[in-house]
C-alpha cells in the first residue's frame, strides 16, 4: 500500500512539474517577445504606463531588467525539467525511457516536434534538440540586452542589472549546456523526440 501512495505522489509531482514546465515556456516566450519589441521601438529615456495599475517606468530600466528576466525564466524552465526527470525515475527507474505514456500534460514544444518510432529518424534526431534550441535563443536575446545595459552608460542601476544578469544568466547557461551534451550522447539511444 506504502508504495502505491508513493507511486502516485511521484505521478501528482511529475503532472504538476509538466504543467509548470509548460507555463515557464511559455513566459520565457512572451518575455522574450515583449523585451524584443520594446527594444526595436522604444526611444531612450521615453516612459512606458502599465496597464490596470496606471505605472509609469522608464523605458532603460525595464529594457534592463530583460536579461537577468529571461535569464532567470530559462533557469526556471531548466529547474521544471529536473523535476520531471527526477519524478519520471522515480516511477520508470534510471535512466527513464519512453515517458510518453505519463506525459498527461504535453507542452507546445512537445506538441510542435511530436515524433514516434515510426518517424524518420533524421527528424527524430533533430526534434530532440528543440528544448537546447528554443533556450538558447533565449539566453542569446537575455546576453544581447545584456550587451546593450554594459554599452548604455545612462541606465539607472546599470552595476545591478549587470550583477543580477550574471547571476542569473551563467547557472542557466551552465545548465543549458549540458543538456545539449547530455542530448548528443543520446542520440540514436531513444524512441521518440517527445
Amino acid at each position: 500500500m506504502a508504495q502505491e501512495h508513493e507511486r502516485e505522489f511521484w505521478l501528482r509531482r511529475l503532472e504538476a512539474t509538466g504543467r509548470a514546465q509548460a507555463r515557464y515556456l511559455w513566459l520565457v516566450l512572451l518575455a522574450g517577445l515583449f523585451y524584443a519589441a520594446l527594444y526595436a521601438r522604444s526611444p531612450s529615456g521615453q516612459m512606458i504606463k502599465v496597464p490596470v495599475v496606471d505605472l509609469e517606468l522608464d523605458t532603460l530600466t525595464v529594457l534592463a531588467s530583460g536579461g537577468p528576466i529571461i535569464a532567470f525564466l530559462v533557469l526556471v524552465v531548466m529547474g521544471a525539467i529536473r523535476a520531471w526527470t527526477h519524478a519520471l525515475e522515480q516511477i520508470r527507474g534510471r535512466p527513464a525511457r519512453d515517458a510518453e505514456q505519463l506525459d498527461t500534460y504535453p507542452n507546445a514544444i512537445d506538441l510542435a516536434v511530436y515524433t514516434t518510432e515510426h518517424s524518420p529518424r533524421l527528424i527524430r534526431e533533430l526534434t530532440y534538440f528543440a528544448y537546447p534550441l528554443f533556450l538558447t535563443a533565449a539566453l542569446i536575446e537575455s546576453t544581447s540586452l545584456a550587451r546593450w545595459v554594459w554599452r548604455t552608460q545612462s541606465v539607472p542601476g546599470r552595476g545591478w542589472f549587470i550583477s543580477f544578469q550574471l547571476l542569473t544568466w551563467l547557472p542557466a547557461a551552465l545548465l543549458v549546456i549540458g543538456m545539449w551534451i547530455r542530448r548528443f550522447k543520446q542520440i540514436g539511444t531513444r524512441g521518440s523526440a517527445a
